[in-house]
Parts: structure tokens; C-alpha cells; sequence
């Protein structure tokens, strides 16, 4: 059940997402990487790790934050995301060659698709955590 991987507050759902969304790249990687070849799969891996570094300064940014300094630190976090992709991405095709760009952007996308799933199981937990209590 949800509950035993999130746990019934779900406070451990940032931890939980982070670690699989480097699960979830790295096995799309090594899967791609057999399948289609090598290019591939390290443009996959480049693609999800240009998901999961920004994520995780943004969870850094939050899970630090003083009560009172939370929005603030959301702001700072949302902004350094976004200029860690920017350059990510503009890193990734300026110095990697050869490249796959579809196989970056389906790594990125696969990668961030984990949030929806953590979100729905964190849901989950939520809901039967009101329905027993």
C-alpha cells in the first residue's frame, strides 16, 4: 500500500520522488542503452538528470527553509530550477556529441512524470490516512 512507501503523513514524498526519479532514469538509460544503443541511452541519462538536479535544489531549498522564510525560499528554489534546466539543456547540446535531442527530451519528460505518480501515491496515502482515522 502507499502508506508503508510515503508513510501515513507523507512527509517522506520528496525523498521518495527524488530517489525515483534517479530509478527511473538510470534504468530508462541502461534499458535505452541496450535497445537502441549507446548514444541513446546517455542522452536519456543526460535528459533525466536535467530533471532530477533542479528538482532536487528546489526540494533542498524547501526542505531548509525556517517557517517563516518558506515563500521566500520557494521563489529562490522555483528560479534556481528554472536556471539550472536553462543551462543544463544549453550544456548538454553545446558540449555532448553525438546526442540524440528526442531521446534528452524523452528522458526529461519520463523523468518529471515521476511527480505525477509521487503525487497521485501521496494522495493515496493521504485519503486512506482520513477514511481510517
Amino acid at each position: 500500500m502507499a502508506t508503508s512507501v510515503i508513510g501515513a503523513d507523507g512527509r517522506h514524498i520528496v525523498p521518495f520522488t527524488l530517489f525515483a526519479q534517479v530509478l527511473l532514469s538510470v534504468a530508462a538509460a541502461t534499458i535505452a542503452g541496450m535497445w537502441l544503443g549507446r548514444v541513446i541511452g546517455v542522452s536519456v541519462l543526460l535528459g533525466g538528470i536535467t530533471a532530477f538536479a533542479p528538482n532536487a535544489f528546489l526540494a533542498a531549498r524547501l526542505m531548509r527553509a525556517a517557517p517563516g522564510a518558506l515563500m521566500r525560499s520557494a521563489w529562490i528554489g522555483e528560479i534556481g530550477k528554472l536556471l539550472l534546466t536553462v543551462m543544463l539543456f544549453g550544456a548538454i547540446f553545446a558540449l555532448v556529441r553525438p546526442i540524440s535531442a528526442l531521446a534528452v527530451f524523452c528522458g526529461y519528460i519520463a523523468t518529471h512524470w515521476v511527480i505525477l505518480v509521487a503525487l497521485f501515491l501521496s494522495r493515496r496515502a493521504n485519503d486512506n490516512v482520513m477514511t481510517t482515522s
